[in-house]
């Protein structure tokens, strides 16, 4: 956004602003009218972005020109006059392909990735253009349809022609472009631009609060906002709020951290969205903070204990307990890379050992989870009472992801899922306990037990800045000594808090059995395959084995017919694999409190029999007849009528 005189210049990313944050405007209109000092912020991750942005629209060029086709790039950086005429001119001339293309019309302006001739007659000839962009994300958005449909227009205004659609090349794609129809978006694109133009004539984006959302991660007023939000005592600095959450208390003139503190319990209305006990959770959460706050301190509180919920998910401790905590970047290449597998034990000396296994390539990643997997089960032979304690669900999810990339130890960590030796203490804190932060992440946990880190924090978040960096742009062999220390001083840090939370966790359920509370210990699972089944397995994994000899696990370094080989061979009983993540779905959901269903897109949750069905729908299901029941559900969001959803049963 910049102003021209006395009017605004608007751009793609103006658009895709607004459409993310109203407030984002207000700021940026302010800093072209002089009101307001535009924030200097450098964030190394949004400068491998825009690198990885830059390489990825290289890469689709250099395509497009070993295609055979003409290619014209526009010079410069912004669309003043002279470029604006330089696109202009090679749209008129009919080059194939036109990289960097500037336009300005009506107060907006911008540059297109690439520009492809389509033979579709138009004011310049038999000839016209659709706009390509080049983007880094899997899946299309709302941002990057709107710049598709901007540019599309402004194209339009100079050939006289409308393009009839617009396409995205994603990464990890082999250049295929996904398409797009104008027209289908073109209300939508007309109604944020629309909105946009009048915020800026009427200057209406006064006054709009800076609510978080998902684009403050990459904005350059998050400080600014955030700061806000503390100085106000916002909704939403209570720990696990929602949206829908803090609209229903904001209808109820709730509007900061201390308000909710003092609601009367139980609520004297009923919400129009969500859950009464939702929000009775909202109202506790946000009372502890207000009076962590005063305290100046950390607090806590047990919550009603639940069976096999909570403190009673904590299996006895064991001397052959590892603590888990994986490294890992979802930008590099494609599908991610867990570059750094790290976990603390006891060693048969008694005193505590951390390993940190680096993996810098597919190669490297496939080796380490292997030997992870394998370290664990040996282990067990020795400790079989042991469990794998992490933090947050992302490390069995994650080893779930690298079991079906590379079809290797899917029977071992299928055990060690059936066994349910993997125990996640965020899930353990949220269900047992009840803490005065503004976020159940480790690290604001600590105060709790105790923990003081011995890696510096933003030491590490630089390091870990550039070796994500040095992984997404390609350049692993720069890795550094220096990066990886720190690097695996953070990591260390993390495995090791963690096997203070889970012991801080015991004497936690040592004061609540103390004080005459009944929590169970969950009972140990054993998941052995059978016999026959595990003769069947040596005999499949023999032949992959011999199918993928020589096949790079890296898909980008195999040959076609090295890649037929390793298709053909992980064909192998690809059924059964496939059944496997079912069942694993389905007792991650069976591991959820009723609470948590309610929120969970996969599973149903506050299930009530409501009524019996007629006879005559019951003779339809004779086998179940005696239990055939209607039963009813809250619905996220609920109408005024009375009667709630229903579910036949």
């Amino acid at each position: 956004m910049l102003k021209i005189g006395d009017a605004i210049q608007l751009s793609a990313s103006d658009l895709v602003g607004h459409l993310n944050c109203r407030n984002l405007t207000e700021l940026d209109l302010a800093v072209a009218r002089g009101a307001l000092a535009k924030p200097s912020v450098w964030s190394p991750l949004l400068e491998v972005l825009r690198e990885r942005g830059l390489r990825h629209e290289q890469g689709y060029v250099k395509h497009l020109r070993t295609s055979g086709l003409e290619v014209e790039t526009i010079p410069g950086v912004g669309f003043d006059e002279s470029a604006v005429a330089a696109t202009a001119r090679a749209m008129s001339l009919g080059r194939d392909v036109i990289v960097q293309g500037a336009f300005l019309s009506c107060n907006w302006g911008g540059r297109s990735d690439v520009l492809l001739r389509v033979e579709t007659p138009s004011t310049l000839g038999h000839w016209s253009y659709e706009v390509v962009d080049t983007k880094l994300s899997r899946e299309t958005k709302g941002g990057t349809v709107l710049q598709l449909s901007l540019y599309s227009d402004l194209v339009g205004r100079t050939q006289g022609l409308t393009p009839q659609q617009s396409h995205v090349i994603a990464p990890w794609s082999d250049y295929q472009r996904q398409s797009f129809r104008t027209d289908d978006f073109a209300a939508y694109y007309r109604r944020v631009r629309a909105s946009l133009e009048q915020a800026v004539k009427l200057d209406q984006a006064v006054n709009v609060y800076p609510d978080p959302k998902p684009f403050c991660e990459v904005c350059r007023w998050r400080e600014r906002c955030d700061a806000k939000r503390h100085a106000d005592d916002h909704l939403s600095l209570v720990a696990g709020i929602s949206k829908v959450q803090i609209a229903e208390l904001s209808d109820q003139a709730v509007t900061t951290c201390a308000a909710p503190a003092t609601t009367p319990i139980p609520l004297t209305f009923r919400p129009t969205r969500g859950s009464t006990a939702a929000l009775e959770r909202v109202r506790e959460q946000a009372r502890i903070q207000v009076e962590g706050k005063a305290a100046g301190a950390v607090l806590y509180e047990r919550l009603q204990p639940v069976p096999g919920f909570g403190l009673a998910k904590l299996y006895e401790p064991s001397p052959g307990d590892i603590f888990f905590d994986f490294e890992g970047d979802p930008f590099v290449g494609d599908g991610g890379l867990e570059y750094l597998f790290g976990y603390s034990f006891r060693g048969k000396d008694g005193h505590e050992r951390y390993v940190a296994d680096w993996a810098l390539s597919r190669g490297e990643e496939r080796a380490a989870f292997e030997r992870f997997i394998d370290f664990v089960i040996d282990r067990l032979s020795v400790y079989p009472d042991l469990h794998i304690y992490h933090f947050a669900p992302y490390e069995p999810a994650a080893l779930k992801r690298l079991m079906g990339r590379y079809a290797t130890r899917e029977d071992e960590l299928d055990q060690l899922l059936r066994g349910r030796r993997f125990v996640d203490l965020f899930a353990v804190v949220r269900q047992g306990l009840r803490a005065s932060v503004e976020s159940y992440s480790i690290k604001r946990l600590e105060p709790l037990y105790g923990y003081v880190r011995e890696a510096s924090l933003p030491d590490a978040n630089q390091a870990l800045a550039k070796v994500q960096a040095f992984l997404e742009l390609g350049d692993a062999s720069d890795v550094g000594d220096n990066e990886r220390r720190v690097v695996e001083a953070y990591n260390r840090d993390d495995c090791r808090s963690t096997h203070r939370l889970r012991d801080w966790l015991e004497t936690v359920r040592a004061s609540a059995i103390a004080e005459g509370e009944n929590i169970e210990r969950p009972a140990l699972s054993e998941a052995v395959a059978s016999e026959e089944l595990s003769e069947r397995q040596l005999m499949i994994a023999a032949l992959v084995d011999r199918l993928t000899l020589g096949v790079p696990d890296d898909l980008s370094g195999r040959t076609p017919e090295q890649h037929g080989r390793w298709i053909l061979a992980h064909s192998l009983d690809w059924h059964r694999r496939e059944k496997k993540v079912s069942w694993w779905e389905y007792f991650r959901l069976c591991d959820l409190p009723a609470g948590d269903l309610l929120d969970e897109r996969a599973g149903l949750g506050a299930l009530s029999s409501w009524r019996r069905l007629a006879a005559q729908q019951e003779r339809r299901c004779t086998a179940i007849a005696s239990h055939h029941r209607r039963l009813s559900f809250e619905a996220r969001k609920m109408s005024s009528r009375p009667a709630a959803p229903s579910l036949a049963m």
